[in-house]
């Protein structure tokens, strides 16, 4: 056994039994470059394919675990893909219009008792090892081709495409979508497991919006502390009053703030909510939920490249 500068990959003769996923860096806002590979972020699980030289499959999440028994859809994979092969990738399970949905995921990791068991896919973005011979020093344009070579399409197994320059494009078309957002991948850059690079950018399609605050757990943001505590209240602002897993503090529902955040969920709550700053000029009855909207300038057409890349399946 073997373990390679690059933080976890470690091998067994030669073919690795697990590597650690190779990590984005957030970028402020989209943009389009020519040295770069855009590519739609597909929100899922993050997952290595592994086929042994025996042609077994095997799933491994970011955190080393195997999750091969949660998915016996892809137990038939190995004729597909040449032993010796190792994917980075992600785990999908699709609404009925293509959209990524977490919540059936989620369902899916909990095994029988989740009660959904829809197919799952695995979207394929790069390729780290091939029959057995490392790929992760080689620049990602090189890796990308051989990919889209190896992946056949189907089958619970697709290989996305990208787009070479139109990182606004493809942004605008992520929003429309209501997709969680893109990558940003440097065309040369190499695969270094473990760690967090420069070379490959997360541009998350967060909104923002007003909300009125009528309560928190835990500890309040600096900013707002102590007019929080002049607005307290004994009783919940809301009717019915909200069934809450963790002690709240109420308070009157005058202080407006501004929350960036991801999307809404179908329960009605925001994904990824952070604090952005107060805003004293707007009303508390002007805080209504607001539908989706693109941010940006124009709109994406609908028979581009850049929005041919948001639909599933390819």
């Amino acid at each position: 056994m073997s373990s390679s500068p690059d933080q976890l990959s470690i091998e067994v003769g030669g073919f690795p039994t697990a590597v650690r996923p190779m990590q984005a860096e957030p970028a402020e806002a989209p943009f389009s470059n020519n040295e770069y590979f855009f590519e739609v972020k597909w929100d899922g699980l993050r997952c290595l394919l592994f086929v042994g030289p025996d042609g077994g499959v095997r799933l491994q999440d970011r955190a080393l675990r195997d999750v091969t028994y949660q998915f016996p859809e892809f137990g038939n994979l190995g004729g597909q893909l040449p032993p010796g092969t190792v994917l980075d990738g992600a785990l999908v399970v699709t609404d009925g219009e293509g959209r990524p949905e977490t919540g059936a995921l989620r369902r899916r990791l909990a095994g029988p008792a989740g009660g959904d068991q829809r197919p799952a896919a695995y979207l394929a973005f790069d390729l780290l090892y091939l029959e057995g011979r490392p790929m992760l020093r080689k620049p990602l344009y090189q890796r990308k081709k051989q990919l889209h070579k190896v992946v056949g399409s189907g089958r619970h197994l697709y290989a996305p495409k990208h787009i070479v320059g139109e990182g606004v494009e493809l942004y605008e078309a992520c929003l429309e979508q209501g997709l969680e957002g893109m990558m940003a991948k440097h065309r040369q850059s190499l695969y270094v497991p473990g760690q967090r690079s420069p070379f490959w950018l997360q541009v998350k399609a967060v909104k923002s919006d007003p909300f009125v605050v009528v309560g928190w757990t835990g500890r309040a943001p600096f900013e707002l502390a102590a007019r929080l505590d002049d607005l307290r209240s004994a009783d919940s602002p809301l009717e019915p009053r909200p069934i809450m897993v963790s002690p709240v503090r109420w308070v009157r529902p005058e202080l407006v703030v501004a929350v960036r955040y991801s999307e809404w969920s179908p329960d009605g709550t925001l994904r990824f909510p952070i604090f952005d700053a107060l805003r004293p000029e707007v009303h508390p009855a002007e805080c209504t939920r607001q539908r989706p909207r693109v941010v940006l300038a124009g709109r994406t057409p609908q028979d581009s490249p850049s929005f041919y890349l948001t639909r599933f399946p390819f």
